[in-house]
């Protein structure tokens, strides 16, 4: 242990039991221990303990695993997955999975459903599934490089790659007013590096926060030098690096420039043609967002950029045969309740997550909407993108709205922007406003009637809520945009408020 981390554990601060914002990284590290990840925790260091030691036998991790029905269940789950057993052969026990799937990998599996269900169950869930997401992409990308590189575990490379945003997951899922700050100081400071913006609140990063919680937590040497930044040193730390790196570019686009270079990069490294490459890191790819949803996590699977993925909102609509009452109705109390409750939220300290989740919550079940949306401008103004959605099939509309606002060939959502004014789009309304309803449009709204509103924050269009009832082609009406608009002006001033406006 070196003296520097000797010294910052000496000096590590008590924790209040009922403190939600612990000061100081030692006192996040013991938080999270102690009140938010003591599962995780426990688990992970038995597991790693025993996959460290020689004497480890299939039997003792099968201990392990039985001493939590959940855990069993869910291995037991994985391990009968396509994925796992492709022949079909039921694995009815914990002790025959690692038998059949080896040691490392039933480890793997379980560290990774302890990581789903550990962060699922926290407060800011956005956040959260982005990061498991980009973990999951860039675990299963990693692994792959480390087979080709004949890596004697590549289950070991999949785990500290998984891992290796650990601190990041956990303050998300388990910060209390501590991830407002930052959640607005990251919407506010778009432009500057999020480790300086995570110092300037917390006084440490995030990989300060993974290191710490590796060290702890036991969770193995290749984690703790790919954070430590041994890459160039040591090729599975490499992998490790390499995967997280493509993970992030994709989330630019397959096309980026960022992703070409990174093609080039690791085609170099296996020693393989980039076009064999290229074929490789898209298999594998599919298989992230699969992986990601045999382990719990289908929201984070939804979010897995996946190249040639056409499917689009509503694809997988209600048979025809659906009555619509399946579907949510307006319940006008609840619409009062939530407004109500968005009111009591100004008197305390809420956040910006919570201020949208709440409204579209209001939108989706308290108007009685199929899907609902808030698309946030990018930080040059150009574009709308999707930040949070709410309703059938959210995630791949969240996905799919992209639009361009500062271009000159106007679209249905850049004229909103520009005209700061809800529409309430129609079939049968003008052919002025229909000609702005673009073949981009068309794709992501499959042609439903919609409602739309800017919003506003001193004087500069920030971004704008959607919604509509595509999926059960019901109609939109009056007292429903009226409703809609109400919610929408509420999120507005609350989030007006947050800025200081």
């Amino acid at each position: 242990m070196s003296a520097a981390h000797r010294d910052e554990r000496e000096q590590t601060p008590q924790v209040d039991a009922d403190d939600d914002d612990p000061k100081g990284l030692g006192a996040w590290v013991q938080k999270l221990g102690e009140s938010g990840m003591p599962v995780f925790a426990h688990t992970a260091k038995d597991i790693s303990r025993l996959s460290g030691s020689r004497e480890s036998s299939a039997a003792e991790l099968a201990r392990v695993v039985l001493q939590d029905a959940a855990m069993t269940a869910k291995l037991l789950r994985v391990a009968n997955s396509p994925m796992f057993n492709p022949v079909g052969k039921t694995i009815s026990t914990v002790s025959r999975a690692v038998v059949l799937l080896g040691f490392q990998e039933v480890r793997a599996i379980c560290l990774s459903i302890a990581v789903v269900e550990s962060m699922l169950r926290g407060k800011q869930k956005q956040r959260v599934v982005e990061e498991m997401a980009r973990s999951f992409h860039a675990a299963v990308q990693a692994r792959s490089f480390a087979r080709k590189r004949k890596d004697k575990s590549p289950e070991e490379v999949f785990i500290a790659t998984l891992l290796f945003r650990l601190g990041d997951m956990a303050f998300w899922a388990f910060a209390g007013e501590s991830a407002g700050q930052m959640d607005t100081a990251l919407l506010q400071r778009p432009d500057e590096r999020p480790d300086k913006v995570q110092r300037d609140v917390l006084g440490f990063v995030f990989r300060d926060l993974t290191l710490n919680l590796t060290r702890e937590w036991k969770l193995g040497d290749l984690l703790e030098q790919s954070l430590e930044g041994k890459a160039d040193k040591n090729p599975r730390a490499g992998n490790v690096a390499l995967g997280h790196d493509l993970a992030v570019a994709t989330e630019k686009g397959w096309q980026s420039p960022e992703v070409k270079k990174l093609l080039e990069r690791i085609a170099e490294n296996l020693y393989l043609p980039a076009e064999e490459v290229a074929k490789l890191v898209k298999a594998n790819a599919k298989e992230a967002a699969d992986t990601a949803s045999f382990y719990g996590a289908e929201v984070a699977s939804g979010l897995i950029p996946v190249p040639g993925d056409k499917r689009a909102p509503g694809a997988e609509e209600a048979p025809a045969d659906s009555p619509v009452a399946d579907f949510l109705q307006p319940d006008p109390m609840l619409q009062l309740t939530i407004l109500r409750e968005l009111s009591t939220l100004m008197e305390g300290s809420p956040n910006f997550n919570m201020v949208l989740e709440m409204v579209l919550e209001g939108m989706y079940r308290g108007i009685g909407m199929d899907r609902t949306l808030f698309a946030l401008r990018s930080p040059d103004q150009r574009f709308l993108m999707g930040r949070y959605a709410l309703g059938i099939e959210n995630e791949q509309l969240r996905r799919m709205f992209q639009f361009e606002t500062g271009g000159q060939e106007l679209n249905l959502f850049s004229h909103v922007v520009e005209q700061r004014q809800p529409i309430w789009l129609r079939e049968t309304d003008s052919s002025a406003l229909q000609r702005l309803v673009s073949a981009r449009v068309e794709e992501v709204t499959r042609g439903a009637d919609l409602f739309v509103t800017p919003i506003e924050i001193r004087g500069k269009v920030i971004g704008v809520f959607y919604a509509d009832r595509q999926p059960s082609a019901r109609e939109l009406d009056a007292e429903s945009f009226a409703s809609f608009k109400h919610f929408a002006h509420q999120g507005n001033l609350a989030l007006t408020y947050l800025s200081g406006g």
